[in-house]
This record gives structure tokens, C-alpha cells and sequence, in this order.
């Protein structure tokens, strides 16, 4: 059975050519590894829930270890790959200047999917505030990594920070239950257009897992917005 990528255009703001378009993914939700064992489960695999919770578990947990390791992991889905980053300016590891992450790119799973991948385009995208990709300008990656001391783009359509309401800005707020949340100084938003923002991670912000929420009163008209209104990016970032 054909995968089926549904997709929305969008006039490409790097050029005035009104034909010039580019496609942006749209999303279907978000799953889980628990909605993944429960379309497991409804495709009929032979195991109990609670023994493909704990392989699945398990095996995750090994791939993570080994490639905190330093060994190249391939787990036929993604490649994994561990990452220093920050300068060195003496013979030490510093936790403030340097941090270490993991590369993930597509395995051989993925790439047998997107095989068998039709695109259907359902149309142009609406004028609205939204959040296309976060990318990590430190590894050059859109993987939802972010990296204290380190600059990142936010890239989508009428995304400028502006207005007078106080609760205009540039947020993160954490996906988990720990309801820790940062808004950006405005000092550190150092590009603020319609179509991308370049935003320098502070470094006393606390790695974890995020959500990434831009408020605005921008309009593109000249006016702005009585009412601010707000994009939240459909991928959990994690700050590293």
C-alpha cells in the first residue's frame, strides 16, 4: 500500500516570482511510541503488549547507550552517531562552552518507505502565522536540537516579533510536566523578519525536552493585530 504525504504550497519569500512555491508537510498528529505498539498490536504481531513494551524499551535504551558510547550505531531505521560540540580553548571538557548530542540521519527503513511515498499537494497555504522548520545552525540540521550558547532559525510565514503586548515573544515551554518555561530576551532574537527568525540559545537555560511558541501582533500590512496571535511548532525540541 502507497504511503500518502499530504502537502500545502507556499510562495517562497526568497524570490519575487509568484510561480516560485514550496511544499510544506501537513501534519497528521503526533504519535508515540505507545500509539506505535498499539498499531503494532492491531496489525496482529504474536507478542503481549507488556513483552513488546519492555523489547521495545529495552532496545532503545541499547542503541541510546552504545551510541553515548561512541560506536556508530545503525539501528536499520536511523544511523546514529554521537557529537561534540563548542571550541576548546584549554585541554578540558566544558559543560558551560561544550555539550555532546546525537546525530540521527535515515536508515534503510525509512528510505524503502519513502519509496513507495506519493506526495499530494491539497493546495496553497493560507496567509496565517505559522512555524515551518527549527533548524540547529551549529550542525546545520532541522533534527529539533537546540544548543545553549548557540544561534538557531526559525523559519514560517508572518513569524516577525512585534506589538505592544506584553506577552509578545519568542517562547519555550517544557513537554513534559515540569511546566518550566523561558521567554527569550528580545536582544537575543538577532534576526527578527516575517519568514525567519535567528535566535541565540542562552546558556543558563536548562537542557530538556520544549515546545517552541512565537507570539505576535504582526500583520504584513503596515497595522498590527489588536490581539496578539500565536504559532507553536508541531516538533518537541530538545535543548541540549
Amino acid at each position: 500500500m502507497k504511503n500518502i504525504l499530504k502537502a500545502l504550497l507556499r510562495k517562497n519569500e526568497l524570490t519575487s516570482d509568484p510561480n516560485d512555491m514550496t511544499a510544506i508537510v501537513s501534519s497528521m498528529g503526533k504519535i508515540n511510541r505507545s500509539g506505535l505498539i498499539d498499531a503494532l498490536m492491531e496489525e496482529g504481531i504474536e507478542l503481549k503488549r507488556e513483552t513488546l513494551e519492555d523489547v521495545v524499551t529495552r532496545y532503545n535504551r541499547m542503541a541510546a547507550r552504545f551510541a553515548a558510547r561512541g560506536w556508530n550505531v545503525d539501528t536499520g531505521l536511523v544511523y546514529l552517531r554521537a557529537i561534540i560540540t563548542g571550541v576548546f580553548f584549554g585541554k578540558k571538557f566544558d559543560p558551560v562552552k561544550n555539550g555532546v548530542y546525537v546525530s540521527a540521519t535515515q536508515g534503510m527503513e525509512i528510505r524503502k518507505e519513502l519509496s513507495n511515498t506519493e506526495v499530494e499537494i491539497l493546495g496553497e497555504m493560507p496567509d496565517v502565522i505559522h512555524i515551518y522548520q527549527v533548524i540547529n545552525l551549529q550542525t546545520k540540521a532541522a533534527d529539533g536540537t537546540l544548543i545553549r550558547s548557540r544561534n538557531a532559525e526559525v523559519e514560517g510565514s508572518y513569524i516577525k516579533v512585534t506589538g505592544s503586548d506584553p506577552t509578545v515573544g519568542v517562547y519555550l515551554e517544557s513537554a513534559d510536566d515540569s511546566q518550566l518555561s523561558y521567554k527569550l530576551d528580545a536582544d537575543l532574537i538577532v534576526v527578527n523578519n516575517p519568514s525567519k527568525l535567528l535566535l541565540l540559545i542562552p546558556a543558563e537555560w536548562q537542557p530538556g525536552a520544549y515546545r517552541l511558541k512565537v507570539i505576535t501582533q504582526f500583520t504584513g500590512a503596515g497595522k498590527q493585530l489588536k490581539a496578539p496571535r500565536q504559532a507553536v511548532f508541531d516538533q518537541e525540541l530538545t535543548v541540549i
